[in-house]
C-alpha cells in the first residue's frame, strides 16, 4: 500500500486556478523583461484570456491590458517597433535604469563586501534540474531568468504527475526563492522600471511587477493559506 508521500495529489481546481494564474503572470513578464519584445508576444498577450483574468487582480496588468487593447491592427507594428527602443532605452549598457536588473547589483548596499548572487541563484536552479540559456549573456541572478525560474516551476507542477512529497517540494521551492531572492530587490526593480519607463507598456509593467510579487510573498509568508490546506480532494 503506498504512503502519503507516495500516493499521487488529485487537484482542486481551485489550486490549479491559482497555479495557472501565477504561472501567467511570471510568463507575462518574462516576455517583454528577458529581451526586446518579439511581434508574436504583443499579439498573443493583447489578447489573452489569462491577461484579462490578472487585470481582474492587479492595477498594472489592467493597465497593461488597457495599453494593449487601444493598439489598432494597422498600428501593431510601429508599436512593436517602439517597444523595442524602449527595451534598449531601458536596459542596454549604459541605458536609462539607474543599476543592471540584476539581484546582485539591487542589493550591492546590503554587505559591507557586496556579493555576488548568480552563483546562489544558479545552485538552486541546479537543484531542480534547471539550467538556462541566456539570449545575451544575461548573469543567473538577472530579473528575467529568475523569473522565468518561477514560472518552469510552476509549469512543472502542472504538466507532471505530483506525489505529496514532490508536491512540498515545489512549493517550498517557490517560497523560499521568493523571500530569499525576488522579495529583497525585484520589488525595487519594479519601482524603477515605472519610474525611468517612457512607454504607458512598460511602466505598466512595472506597476504590475510591484502588484504581483507583494501577493507572492504574502502568499510564500503565509503557509497555512487556505488553498494549500485544501490540495487534495
Amino acid at each position: 500500500m503506498p504512503t502519503m508521500e507516495e500516493q499521487t495529489t488529485q487537484w482542486k481546481e481551485q489550486v490549479v486556478d491559482h497555479l495557472e494564474i501565477r504561472k501567467a503572470a511570471y510568463q507575462l513578464l518574462v516576455d517583454f523583461l528577458g529581451d526586446t519584445p518579439a511581434l508574436e508576444s504583443l499579439v498573443s498577450w493583447r489578447n489573452h484570456p489569462e491577461l484579462t483574468r490578472l487585470s481582474e487582480l492587479s492595477q498594472g496588468a489592467r493597465r497593461l491590458r488597457e495599453e494593449l487593447k487601444s493598439i489598432a491592427n494597422q498600428d501593431l507594428y510601429d508599436e512593436f517597433s517602439s517597444l523595442r527602443e524602449e527595451y534598449k532605452r531601458l536596459f542596454s549598457r549604459g541605458g536609462e535604469l539607474p543599476v543592471t536588473p540584476c539581484e546582485t547589483m539591487y542589493r550591492a548596499s546590503e554587505q559591507m563586501l557586496p556579493k555576488s548572487y548568480a552563483e546562489e541563484v544558479r545552485e538552486k536552479y541546479a537543484d531542480f534540474s534547471l539550467y538556462f540559456k541566456k539570449m545575451h549573456g544575461e548573469p543567473d541572478d538577472h530579473i528575467a531568468v529568475e523569473l522565468e525560474f518561477m514560472a518552469v516551476l510552476i509549469e512543472k507542477m502542472l504538466g507532471t504527475v505530483m506525489t505529496e512529497e514532490r508536491y512540498q517540494r515545489y512549493i517550498n521551492g517557490q517560497r523560499e526563492f521568493v523571500l530569499k531572492h525576488l522579495k529583497r530587490w525585484a520589488l525595487k526593480f519594479g519601482q524603477d522600471l515605472e519610474l525611468h519607463a517612457d512607454h504607458p507598456i512598460y511602466k505598466a509593467l512595472g506597476v504590475m511587477l510591484q502588484d504581483f510579487l507583494t501577493k507572492e510573498a504574502e502568499w510564500a509568508e503565509n503557509r497555512n493559506s487556505p488553498e494549500m490546506k485544501q490540495l487534495l480532494q
